[in-house]
């Protein structure tokens, strides 16, 4: 009878502790995603927002995406001693899509799925050796990722 209670509350504790969210081991920097423009959202993540424009940094995504809330990105960059890479969309009304951490000698290369409210310009920002570098590209979107419904310019 006593193995029956402990095998239940142990059950129990095992099935808390599964359910413990994992956002709480996560280095989560809630005030740069929730900045409403491009500046805080930078400022919030890295500490500043003065960018350099480099062509080392390859950002590969559709310049026409059918559905805004679908668009496919991939980012490579061979600057040296990249720390942090941020993923941000200008025209949505929380700029800053992903960001992204790398350790010492870890290739910076990702591949991740982000969600256009309209038509925009999409860019990159990586940190490398302390100094901020950006490349951008605009995105025409068909359907917009927020309500599903044709964007500013219609489909044509």
């Amino acid at each position: 009878m006593r193995r029956r209670v402990f095998v239940g509350r142990l059950g129990v504790v095992m099935s808390a502790l599964v359910l413990v969210p994992l956002r709480a081991l996560a280095n989560w920097n809630a005030h740069a995603f929730d900045s409403a423009g491009m500046d805080a959202a930078l400022t919030a993540a890295f500490g500043r927002s003065d960018t350099v424009t480099a062509l080392e940094i390859e950002l590969k995504l559709p310049t026409t995406a059918h559905q805004g809330g679908l668009v496919p990105v991939m980012v490579q960059t061979h600057l040296p001693n990249v720390s942090r890479l941020a993923l941000l969309v200008h025209e949505n009304p929380r700029p800053l899509a992903a960001l992204f951490e790398f350790g010492p000698n870890t290739l910076p290369e990702i591949a991740a799925r982000i969600r256009l409210a309209r038509s925009s310009e999409v860019s990159v920002v990586v940190e490398s050796n302390g100094q901020l570098f950006r490349n951008s590209q605009p995105v025409r979107v068909v359907l917009d990722g927020c309500t599903g419904g044709l964007n500013d310019e219609g489909a044509q």
